[in-house]
């Protein structure tokens, strides 16, 4: 109620308007709010995934930190700013305000600070699949984070290089990074971060065939977050062992497990990665022969990548229902849906 109060006299007091409107600073108010009052309300609206309506109030609330020569509010009110840009998408926009507010953050001497942008930085590189600059900013985060020694800023910055490092070819100097976390994180008994390496390594070992070596790790990872109920990390570790157990043909427990992952993306709701849990499940219904079953799931993720104007994935979904069309002797259909993947191949160049 206090929290309810505070907001609606502050509204009260100095409305803003509706997202995407010009603002005009010089129209007067009976109190101006200041910098920190509205990051407040931008948060606010922001925790609730309400980009529209935030993105005005950081907005206004980065210019009056300039106006009054506050960086360290300005350097706060780039990164919520890019924090909106991110959830829309514009990566490239969101890293240009990152960028400035690391070199703010590097004037104010603040390295624990300027490491954590970084690791926004290198996510929005990655996003925007400029993976050398993604390892520039991992590299940079993780060196910050020893100089303000901040063990779990590290160990943050050591997952997502670990990471990006296998995904680029370079596994030992990956596994190395992965492995140091994980030793790191299980001493400080932080179980985000054991469950963050345990699930990375895990998926190394799976992409190498070594189901045997991944299994107790996801497992170890699995057990972690139903203690700290962290329903994003849980349904990312059952996606992976939905992979392992189909790709072992143990084609129920894969079920189980991606189901379970669709109900946890479906509560957080994620459509990017609920789409790709309802391939997930079309492609194991089309291994058992459950061709309307698997259709209908294909169609399912079709429908959320169409939404989310993600061409390469509708494309890819195209090329899944094609499958199922094939195997079912469908043969006309099954041309038909693989030519309107590729124009919309072609459409994405």
């Amino acid at each position: 109620m206090l929290v309810l109060s505070l907001v609606t006299a502050l509204l009260a007091t100095d409305p803003v308007p509706a997202a995407g409107l010009p603002v005009d600073d010089r129209a007067p108010a009976s109190r101006a709010l200041d910098g920190q009052e509205l990051l407040r309300i931008g948060d606010l609206h922001a925790i609730q995934n309400h980009v529209q309506e935030a993105m005005p109030y950081y907005q206004r609330a980065l210019a009056a930190f300039r106006r009054v020569g506050n960086r360290r509010g300005e350097a706060t009110a780039l990164g919520s700013v890019a924090d909106l840009l991110e959830r829309q998408g514009r990566y490239e926009e969101a890293g240009t305000l990152l960028r400035e507010a690391v070199t703010i953050w590097a004037a104010l001497a603040e390295p624990r600070a300027q490491g954590l942008v970084l690791l926004s930085v290198g996510r929005v590189s990655e996003a925007s699949g400029q993976g050398g600059e993604a390892q520039r900013a991992y590299g940079q985060a993780e060196t910050l984070f020893q100089q303000a020694r901040d063990r779990d800023g590290r160990g943050e910055a050591r997952i997502r290089l670990g990471r990006l490092l296998i995904g680029q070819g370079q596994a030992d100097a990956g596994l190395a990074l992965l492995q140091a976390a994980l030793a790191d994180a299980r001493e400080r008994a932080d179980r985000r971060q054991q469950v963050s390496a345990l699930g990375a390594i895990g998926d190394w070992y799976l992409t190498e065939g070594e189901e045997a070596a991944a299994r107790p790790l996801f497992e170890e990872g699995l057990a972690l977050t139903e203690v700290q109920q962290d329903l994003r990390a849980e349904a990312g570790l059952r996606t992976s062992l939905a992979r392992l157990h189909g790709s072992n043909g143990r084609s129920v427990d894969a079920m189980a497990m991606a189901r379970r992952a669709l109900v946890l993306y479906q509560t957080l709701k994620d459509r990017s990665r609920e789409a790709e849990a309802w391939a997930m499940l079309g492609s194991l219904s089309l291994a058992e022969g459950q061709f309307a079953r698997a259709a209908e799931q294909h169609e399912r993720a079709l429908t959320l990548y169409r939404a989310l104007r993600d061409q390469n994935k509708e494309a890819a979904s195209l090329v899944n229902l094609s499958l199922i069309y094939a195997a079912q002797g469908l043969r006309q259909d099954a041309t038909e849906t693989q030519h309107k993947a590729i124009l919309l191949l072609q459409s994405a160049r």
